[in-house]
């Protein structure tokens, strides 16, 4: 059944190839190994919530870094730069 768009699967395959083969050489010819470890891999990404949330969550952990206050003025030297105010996220 399909579960995932057909863009997903095409990228999958393109991760699939780049991990057999490499330089023109085929690494890995055993069919268990092969279906083991994309069984691996579609396990991990519906741990992680998939392709379609990584963008969320790049954007939380974003926004949950301690970052101190943005300087108003960098300073280097005889160099003097003001930063502009930036709205929050």
């Amino acid at each position: 059944p399909l579960h995932y768009p057909v863009y997903t699967y095409h990228l999958q395959v393109h991760f699939i190839l780049q991990e057999v083969v490499m330089g023109g050489m085929v690494l890995e010819t055993n069919m268990n190994e092969i279906v083991g470890q994309v069984e691996l891999q579609n396990r991990m990404e519906k741990s992680e919530g998939g392709f379609s949330a990584a963008p969320a969550r790049a954007v939380s952990a974003v926004k949950n870094m301690n970052l101190p206050e943005m300087p108003r003025n960098i300073n280097i030297g005889d160099i003097n730069i003001k930063v502009p105010s930036l709205s929050p996220f």
